[in-house]
């Protein structure tokens, strides 16, 4: 049987379908490629915005704990247990669909088929600690269809996007030879480990500075990332540090005597951006020939199309989630006359800045990455209308129009979530001007840091780093535990746009094309494990592997072209 990567390999070479041998045909047909989605024209059937409200998830429960034997060293008392299934279910993404849509989703284990109704997967919430035993054995079960039509494969294998976990809980996108296998089908389960410890712990060097905020789990199979993330394998993974870690403390409790008092609880909101193409029967639409990057027509927002949000006039926390494929998009806060407002910025994909930056009016986010801004409402009067709003210019999965540091926008953007001013309610949160505070990296640490080079690029129709396609089995770049290293990122795939992600640790930005990076991902104010590389960008990353050896990825998180092979795989030992 050939895989869908000589397919794909097939095609990168100059090959059409209508070339390939009848086996090849019936492969299409059987995962519902057919090759008339390359000639595009599709459209989503007009949908009128604002008029659903806003869903959020809601946090899965944990189990009774369960036999996890491979991970007797991270089980302790208070360690808690989690099951969630991948499924196929029905959603309805907005009122004017005609019928529910069929996705493939997650949804806890302890919530009977039928009865969860988000497009999400269930929320994780995870209490980061000075122990490895505090964390968390997740076990997902997939009981996705072994036979189906459309788009996706029903192999999987979950990515805790920014943690910091043990290889084999990494989410690794194929099986490896000599390994344990990384993948599972369905009827199978697989077990993860989530120490939710901060990164050196094991090594006796803690960085409470490196524990994260803002997490999200997602299907990982490699050729196949896009489709099933596309196709709703996706969920948000949150977490606060316990209360016994020194320094500034997010919590969560913002009436607690200690912490940060950042708002919590019902005024700390998940956003998660998507953009998708509907049919006129409310079916998903996805290209599989589109290796540019697959862009949607419609914006959706924590599963809902264009919806609205009831807020009270205090403070509220929102955490943005680029959760789309190929699509980037310049956020910013505007009232009904299209005028900007203000806001603060807390924390952007690794976890709290060392301080709030204030006063912010836009910022551009990429796939992957992840933003958290604190809008007070108490500004405005009950009855205001507020937006958030995308002005970005992008018409393709090259990227946007423009430079990463002068993104071209349009004059009137799409407005995606609509807020609704209500009445004045009691806030005890609090916005500090320093949030978690660290040191950027020393010169003499810098100066000893092995330097690394790898250049993203495009060839024969598909994706490279430093001239090759991603070889599971073989380790493009080997780090050595706890020994500092430089990443030079270098896009040399003239004027495509690539968010790069590295597995397992966040990294702090040196330079930027030779110069300081802007304040959000400048080292010593902040910590990423996303990098946005515009038209002909290079960044300079240090990093620092700890705790953890083994395989692990980097890879592109235009996800189109991570599946077409611009992922690289490295070996910590």
């Amino acid at each position: 049987m050939f895989s869908r990567r000589d397919i794909l390999k097939f095609i990168a070479v100059g090959g059409s379908a209508s070339l390939l041998p009848f086996s090849y045909n019936k492969y299409l047909k059987r995962f519902g490629i057919n090759q008339a989605f390359a000639d595009g024209g599709v459209q989503s059937p007009p949908l009128t915005p604002f008029l659903d409200p806003l869903p959020l998830p809601s946090e899965i429960e944990p189990v009774k704990p369960f036999d996890a034997p491979d991970w007797e060293e991270f089980i302790g008392e208070t360690t808690r247990f989690y099951k969630i299934v991948a499924e196929e279910r029905y959603v309805q993404f907005h009122s004017q669909l005609p019928q529910p849509t069929s996705i493939w989703g997650y949804r806890p284990n302890n919530v009977p088929h039928g009865e969860w109704n988000f497009a999400l997967g269930p929320t994780l919430i995870a209490n980061a600690s000075q122990h490895i035993k505090d964390g968390m054995i997740v076990q997902h079960l997939n009981n996705l269809p072994i036979e189906h039509q459309g788009f996706g494969h029903p192999e999987l294998s979950v990515h805790l996007h920014g943690g910091h976990h043990p290889s084999r809980s990494d989410g690794f996108p194929g099986n490896i030879d000599g390994f344990q296998p990384f993948t599972f089908g369905p009827g199978e389960h697989y077990t993860y480990s989530y120490p939710m410890a901060a990164p050196g712990l094991m090594d006796g060097a803690a960085e409470y500075s490196e524990i994260p905020s803002t997490l999200w789990y997602h299907d990982h199979a490699e050729d196949f990332t896009a489709a099933n993330v596309y196709k709703g394998l996706a969920g948000f993974h949150l977490v606060y540090e316990d209360a016994t870690t020194d320094g500034a403390l997010d919590i969560g409790d913002e009436s607690s005597p200690r912490g940060l008092h950042l708002p919590s609880g019902d005024y700390d909101i998940p956003i998660f951006l998507q953009d998708k193409t509907f049919l006129d029967d409310g079916s998903l639409f996805y290209n599989p020939f589109d290796h540019d990057g697959f862009l949607g027509d419609t914006y959706v927002i924590n599963g809902k199309v264009q919806p609205y949000f009831n807020v009270k006039r205090r403070k509220y926390r929102f955490r943005l989630l680029n959760g789309s494929n190929a699509r980037f998009y310049h956020v910013s806060l505007t009232n009904e006359n299209g005028r900007e407002q203000p806001f603060d910025m807390i924390a952007t994909d690794g976890g709290l800045l060392s301080r709030t930056l204030r006063d912010k009016t836009s910022f551009l986010i990429a796939m992957a990455e992840r933003f958290e801004i604190v809008v007070d409402f108490s500004k405005y009067n009950t009855g205001d209308v507020l937006y958030f709003e995308d002005r970005l210019e992008q018409d393709d999965g090259r990227g946007p129009k423009g430079k990463f540091d002068s993104p071209k926008l349009r004059n009137l953007g799409t407005r995606f979530l609509k807020f609704i001013v209500g009445e004045e309610a009691v806030d005890m949160s609090e916005v500090p001007d320093m949030l978690r505070p660290f040191e950027p990296i020393s010169d003499n640490v810098l100066a000893q840091a092995t330097v690394k080079t790898f250049e993203f690029e495009r060839r024969h129709g598909a994706w490279q780093i430093n001239h090759q396609f991603f070889d599971r089995n073989q380790a493009l770049a080997e780090s050595h535990l706890g020994e500092p290293e430089i990443w030079r990122l270098v896009n040399k795939s003239g004027g495509w746009w690539h968010p790069i992600h590295i597995h397992s640790e966040f990294g702090r930005v040196i330079r930027r094309n030779g110069k300081l990076p802007p304040l959000h991902e400048r080292d010593g104010i902040a910590k990423k494990d996303t990098f946005i590389l515009g038209p002909n960008d290079e960044v300079e990353i240090f990093l620092k592997f700890r705790d953890f050896t083994g395989p692990f990825v980097f890879h592109c998180h235009t996800l189109e072209h991570e599946d077409m092979f611009m992922m690289g795989r490295f070996d910590v030992v």
